[in-house]
């Protein structure tokens, strides 16, 4: 038996409801052994974006008999029987994606403000690797170069990110740091989603104003109306008659030096791309989440490969020791065969079309089943003094001085 763990979430989810899941999966069957609730952001009221946003279950990481989860502002370590061994937060880290559990910590894509980072096995932040400050690096992708904040004050978290959604401000998630993964050489491979550069850093801003005005749903109904009105086919995921070009999708990546390197870029006009991996041929595959196309690609920057899979929103992928691979797409899992180029199979994980795949790991035998909800064997997260987590009730483990 293959069994796979996979996080999602819940777009335009009610606060009454869970906005994230667990999905247990035998990949044989297949079938659905266990569904979880997960743990849920404080804060979720004061977010404005009906997609993702704070909502949802996040990175799924293993090592060492530990997995480490998060959600949008916090990461939680369970062991085989599902007891919460520690947890993770900071101020500075925000709207996590995916993470790398690795022996001397823990590495957390902070994409609110564009920075990799890596906690150690205390829970202190050991490395920051804010992409905007790579001069070289962001000239070649023509993206943001405003610093927004120092180094030092991220470190001591000076603003606490955990606390607003992205679309609070124009000038934050530039790049859309979304995904991680490391190279047989030691180097850490990094998805860039969606790099924006200054000129629809603009379109941005002004998309700002017209929300806090209260004018922006009906500056897309008007929208609505002229494109049926033209007859002009909806885009995925936009009302827009006219789509700006928002951006490029990257593969970067950091040697052991600290020296970072462009490997592959593509401009994408919706929303970002998710989820590189590395096949053991050196190659990588990345996903044009709202195409729903699969790129293979050399790391040398040339396209091995385009295949538009589905019509859904792809986002986590893994890697199955054959060449197969497992895709989310949509609120389903895919099963694809690198070798032939041919979809194998779709399982849907629920009948809601709300709920989308976030990410897919290996789920170990060792591993119990989760129960069915976070919540409710842990406690409820429902707020943060600094970099404590504070408890609705007391959760199931040693809370410790970064818990």
């Amino acid at each position: 038996m293959t069994r796979l763990i996979v996080s999602a979430n819940r777009r335009e989810a009610l606060l009454s409801e869970p906005s994230g899941w667990i999905f247990i999966v035998d990949l044989e069957t297949p079938a659905v052994l266990q569904k979880t609730s997960g743990l849920e952001p404080p804060y979720r009221a004061f977010d404005h974006n009906p997609r993702g946003g704070m909502r949802g279950m996040r990175g799924l990481s293993f090592f060492n008999g530990e997995l480490a989860a998060a959600d949008y502002s916090s990461i939680f370590f369970f062991d085989r029987k599902w007891n919460l061994t520690r947890s993770i937060t900071h101020p500075s880290v925000s709207a996590i994606h995916e993470i790398l559990h690795v022996e001397n910590g823990i590495w957390v894509t902070s994409t609110i403000n564009d920075t990799l980072v890596r906690f150690d096995r205390n829970g202190d932040l050991a490395e920051i690797h804010c992409l905007r400050e790579q001069r070289d690096l962001m000239r070649l992708l023509n993206g943001p170069r405003k610093i927004l904040f120092r180094s030092s004050d991220f470190h001591e978290g000076m603003f606490d990110f955990r606390k607003r959604s992205y679309f609070t401000s124009d000038l934050y998630d530039r790049l859309h740091l979304n995904g991680l993964t490391v190279s047989p050489d030691g180097r850490m491979v990094v998805s860039l989603g969606l790099v924006v550069g200054e000129m629809f850093g603009i379109l941005m801003f002004l998309k700002t104003l017209m929300r806090r005005f209260k004018i922006w749903n009906l500056f897309l109904v008007l929208n609505r109306v002229v494109r049926r009105l033209l007859g002009i086919e909806k885009k995925m995921l936009s009302e827009l008659v006219i789509q700006p070009s928002q951006g490029r999708s990257a593969i970067v990546s950091m040697d052991r030096s600290g020296k970072w390197d462009v490997h592959i870029q593509f401009p994408v006009t919706h929303n970002p791309s998710h989820s590189v991996r590395l096949l053991e041929d050196g190659t990588g595959l990345y996903l044009k989440s709202s195409y729903g196309v699969l790129v293979h690609f050399g790391m040398n920057g040339e396209i091995l490969m385009e295949d538009k899979l589905t019509d859904e929103f792809l986002r986590g992928l893994l890697v199955l020791p054959d060449r197969r691979l497992v895709i989310g797409a949509g609120n389903a899992l895919l099963t694809y065969d690198l070798k032939t180029r041919r979809t194998l199979s779709t399982y849907p994980l629920t009948q809601d079309p709300r709920d989308s795949v976030f990410d897919i790991q290996f789920f170990p035998s060792d591993f119990e089943l989760p129960p069915a909800s976070l919540a409710e064997k842990i406690g409820k997260v429902i707020g943060f003094e600094g970099r404590t987590i504070l408890w609705e009730g007391q959760p199931g483990a040693n809370s410790g001085p970064h818990s």
